[in-house]
């Protein structure tokens, strides 16, 4: 009788255990969007200052390094140094690095050179859209109804500033910002397959370390005579601010909430504070005004992520056996 007892009680206990630690997930993830989130609102500001008074790509190299920097130390820390140079990572590495550091900083800085970041801001607002659509298609996450239709709220919002010209001029500097989210996207697909048995910091430290190699062998080749910028103080204090704040701390946050929550739910919970306080921090550092049409379009937009955020679950997918060890997975 008493093992009988023992046995009926078990599954009670195992399912309180499970929702605990999904519950506790959720808390974590939670914390690391909203931190995120604030970083995020100051990228497009700090970036359209640095692509205009800096050269562009000595910026983007710049900051990447020190992000690089920073990253090293931590993971001679918790001995996943080994991890980012692992004939099994290396490779998916340095592809995660290219989409989501090379290229989505080569994107934003050049596009940020002609379009003001107010107008940044918005076009940035693609990001749910791009995660929706690719985490439908490789990681298996179902859209609504009602995600479908926040989607194309997205895109309204967008194109009401878009049809009104001047904001989003050149176009051609639009387009590349409008592509960035893309890049982002794909990278965090593509470092969800390695989270497990990967963490948020060997993904970070891998990502930042492939990129970083990337963007000095370009910067030798075709902006060497850039580096005596960095010469100034003012300038060295931007890229190292950028590189720790925007690069390493960003990577680090995003990384350990994606390793939580479901993909296109924490993009869909960080994308509309980023707008508010981005245009704040405009206001204030770069002395931009946002136009009335692009407070409205910004507003529709964040119409569209806050559907996005209501229609999903905002729980990761993933099979039984990796799930406990992805929950419990710590930040560093």
């Amino acid at each position: 009788m008493p093992s009988n007892t023992t046995a009926s009680s078990m599954p009670p206990v195992a399912d309180a255990n499970e929702t605990a630690l999904r519950a506790r997930a959720f808390q974590v993830g939670l914390t690391l969007c909203i931190i995120n989130t604030i970083i995020g609102a100051g990228q497009p500001v700090i970036t359209r200052w640095g692509a205009v008074h800096l050269d562009p790509l000595l910026f983007c190299t710049g900051a990447v390094v020190v992000a690089t920097a920073c990253t090293i130390p931590l993971l001679l820390f918790t001995g996943e140094l080994k991890l980012i140079v692992d004939q099994r990572y290396r490779r998916r590495l340095f592809m995660v690095a290219m989409a989501g550091t090379v290229m989505t900083s080569l994107t934003l800085t050049y596009g940020l050179t002609r379009i003001g970041a107010v107008a940044g801001v918005l076009l940035l607002q693609t990001e749910p859209v791009y995660s929706l659509i690719l985490s439908t298609i490789f990681v298996g996450e179902r859209p609504s109804a009602r995600q479908m239709i926040a989607t194309a709220t997205i895109l309204v919002g967008i194109g009401s500033v878009f049809a009104g010209g001047g904001s989003l001029s050149p176009l051609w500097a639009s387009a590349i910002i409008f592509t960035t989210p893309l890049f982002w996207q794909a990278s965090h697909v593509m470092g969800l397959k390695l989270m497990p048995p990967l963490t948020p910091t060997s993904m970070t430290g891998g990502r930042f370390l492939y990129a970083s190699i990337v963007l000095t062998a370009m910067l030798l080749i075709f902006r060497r005579d850039s580096i005596v910028q960095l010469a100034d103080p003012t300038t060295l204090g931007v890229i190292v601010v950028t590189g720790f704040f925007v690069y390493f701390l960003s990577g680090l946050t995003w990384y350990g909430a994606i390793n939580r929550l479901s993909l296109a739910w924490t993009t869909a919970l960080v994308i509309p504070g980023i707008p508010i306080l981005s245009i704040l921090f405009a206001v204030i550092f770069l002395g931009e005004r946002a136009t009335t049409r692009e407070v409205v379009g910004i507003l529709i937009s964040v119409s569209g992520v806050l559907a996005l955020v209501l229609g999903a679950d905002p729980h990761r997918k993933l099979p039984a056996s990796e799930a406990a060890e992805a929950i419990h997975e710590p930040l560093i």
